[in-house]
């Protein structure tokens, strides 16, 4: 067999294999219902008076849903997902709202920046 034969049926074979990967998306598992169709995950986190009003607890959040957070502030300042890279700008009186799609899963620290103050995290699974 010539080098020229043998690199046509290793470019074959590895567009094959390439080709074989594509197609329909990997299943879901039976336990895991399609988040697209749930209602969206709402928080609310209330700061006053340089403390957290509602808590710092870990929120629950199905992988895939969409989460609506709203943040009220006496002070401005500024409400950021980590991890997401979703921020809002905070004006007293006012909610601030950060809406995403949780699509990766792990823990994510939300947190004020000028302030410093932690809110409740997100727990995506």
């Amino acid at each position: 067999m010539t080098t020229t034969w043998r690199l046509i049926g290793c470019a074959s074979t590895a567009a094959a294999l390439l080709l074989s990967g594509c197609g329909a998306p990997a299943p879901r598992p039976a336990d895991r219902p399609a988040a697209e169709n749930a209602a969206p995950v709402v928080i609310d986190a209330e700061v006053a008076g340089g403390q957290v009003r509602t808590g710092t607890a870990r929120v629950p959040v199905p992988l895939g849903s969409q989460v609506r957070y709203q943040v009220r502030s006496d002070q401005p300042d500024e409400a950021h997902v980590h991890g997401f890279d979703e921020a809002v700008q905070l004006t007293p009186g006012r909610a601030g709202v950060i809406e995403f799609t949780a699509d990766m899963p792990g823990v994510f620290e939300v947190e004020l920046h000028h302030s410093g103050l932690s809110l409740p995290s997100l727990e995506v699974r």
